[in-house]
């Protein structure tokens, strides 16, 4: 029973998602701002390299398929918008204008499941409501409330209404799909039923031809990956090391994503043995994640944090912070890695003990391939089919 209609404006795992329910003969429509591939799919000769490159491809039919390029191209309008414009609010009207449209079609496709994105279902819900479908939100972070608790934000003309539609997303929504139990629980505490809150941890892509890692007596080799953010602790993890330096404990440490915000790249220049190397695609980011003898990912808040996964699937324990979603993985493979409070002084601690008893890093890379082949996609759409044609019947 073909039921289900998927819409998303930008991707993340919504294909996923997708992909899960065409394999059980549920998917009515796949929509998302972003296109993918299918098997003998050729994409658009206009199409630039670099975009093509990032292209994912997925077993979806391209008759269940629409992606309106229009929405990526009004995106990609806003680096042009003036100084003093915020673009953050900017996007956010956008995904906006996507849900609007989406909406204007949910009478004509008449699903019986409508599975739509935070800050991309109010209307789109509405519409569904109105025909007497089952809305279902996948909501990719935490509550905005619990949020706005563990770090402020930068307040912006358009953030109130931006708040205000989640509330609305949430109150339509039948069922909530979150990325762990650390951003389901933040539902709750912010009022949601716990009866309409479900956890479904997330994949990574299994990664393929990777050189194999071997024991060695060199520095360990810490790596970030990831947009240079406050957001990410990047201050945390650059004082704890500072310190490290400061007692004259060996290291090297590696950061690897898109500059983020303003100052970081130059702060990293300034601690002693570590590099900026970059924004990478996945496959030498995972030669990166392979080489390297622990992933830290210490922030302030991540729903989930998909590096963790991804470094486990090449072998490399991980370091995390309390209030990072993929702190699951650990709890359920205790030897997989750690995790420490979002402080400087904590990831200096946990760290130092590593430096000091490498070899229980090193034997911690049998626990993280063990612990990978739990949260490979092929896990996720085995727990979210099962659990979404459950909750239909």
């Amino acid at each position: 029973m073909t039921s289900v209609f998927v819409s998303h404006p930008g991707l993340q795992h919504s294909h996923q998602l997708a992909l899960a329910l065409h394999e059980r003969g549920l998917l009515q429509a796949f929509w998302s701002g972003v296109p993918v591939l299918s098997e003998g799919d050729k994409l658009p000769c206009w199409l630039p390299r670099s975009y093509a490159s990032k292209v994912k491809s997925v077993a979806i039919p391209p008759s269940l398929r629409r992606h309106p390029l229009i929405f990526q191209g009004l995106l990609r309008a806003g680096a042009l918008l003036p100084k003093g414009f915020s673009r953050e609010d900017y996007a956010h009207r956008n995904f906006h204008f996507y849900d609007w449209w989406v909406a204007q079609h949910i009478a004509k496709l008449k699903p019986k499941v409508v599975v739509a994105y935070e800050n991309s279902a109010y209307h789109t819900f509405r519409a569904a409501k109105a025909i007497g479908a089952r809305c279902i939100l996948d909501a990719p972070s935490l509550h905005h409330a619990a949020a706005a608790q563990l770090m402020e934000f930068k307040q912006t003309p358009y953030l109130t209404e931006i708040n205000r539609r989640k509330d609305e997303e949430v109150s339509l929504a039948d069922l909530i799909l979150t990325c762990s139990p650390l951003a389901a629980e933040s539902y709750i505490q912010n009022g949601v039923s716990a009866s309409k809150v479900q956890a479904m941890l997330l994949g990574a892509t299994l990664p393929e031809n990777i050189a194999a890692w071997q024991p060695h007596s060199e520095p360990l080799h810490f790596v970030f990956a990831g947009a240079l953010s406050y957001r990410k602790a990047i201050d945390v993890i650059l004082q704890a090391f500072s310190k490290l330096n400061a007692e004259g404990l060996p290291y090297r440490l590696s950061f690897v994503g898109g500059a983020g915000e303003v100052g970081w790249v130059e702060a990293i220049g300034q601690v002693p043995n570590a590099f900026y190397l970059g924004g990478m695609s996945q496959v030498p980011l995972y030669q990166q994640l392979a080489k390297a003898d622990c992933l830290l990912l210490p922030s302030r808040y991540d729903s989930f944090g998909m590096v963790v996964a991804e470094a486990m699937a090449c072998g490399t324990p991980a370091i995390v912070s309390t209030q990072t979603g993929a702190k699951s993985m650990i709890e359920q493979f205790p030897d997989a890695g750690w995790i420490v409070d979002c402080d400087a002084d904590a990831l200096y601690q946990c760290v130092k003990a590593r430096i000091q008893n490498r070899e229980a890093l090193f034997s911690a890379r049998m626990a993280a391939l063990a612990a990978s082949q739990e949260f490979t996609w092929q896990a996720y759409r085995q727990r979210v089919g099962s659990f979404i044609e459950e909750w239909m019947s």
